[in-house]
């Protein structure tokens, strides 16, 4: 859409090291609940990201290719251990009043 405004907004959450998949599935579901829209990216911490690749059958893959949740892109980043964070766009028409 022309003109649309789009913010780019992020949503952490303190996972630990042995989370489970359904702790990693209510973080993502936050994102979604709070902005109305799917993330684009899931940046995770070095510790989250190797259990990520545990939970989803890709252990050992944390640094040889290109991860996905959902269709996502899922890349290590520098957080404090044990966090995730999702992040995307959304346009001032989803932003509702928050």
């Amino acid at each position: 859409m022309e003109g649309d405004y789009l913010e780019r907004v992020r949503k952490e959450a303190r996972l630990g090291r042995h989370f489970t998949p359904a702790q990693f599935e209510r973080a993502a579901r936050g994102f979604r609940e709070m902005y109305q829209t799917d993330p684009q990216t899931v940046l995770c911490s070095p510790d989250v990201l190797e259990r990520f690749c545990e939970i989803y059958a890709l252990a050992g893959d944390a640094h040889k290719r290109e991860l996905r949740y959902e269709g996502i892109r899922v890349s290590a980043a520098v957080l404090e251990p044990g966090t995730v964070a999702f992040e995307g766009e959304v346009d001032d028409q989803r932003m509702g009043d928050w």
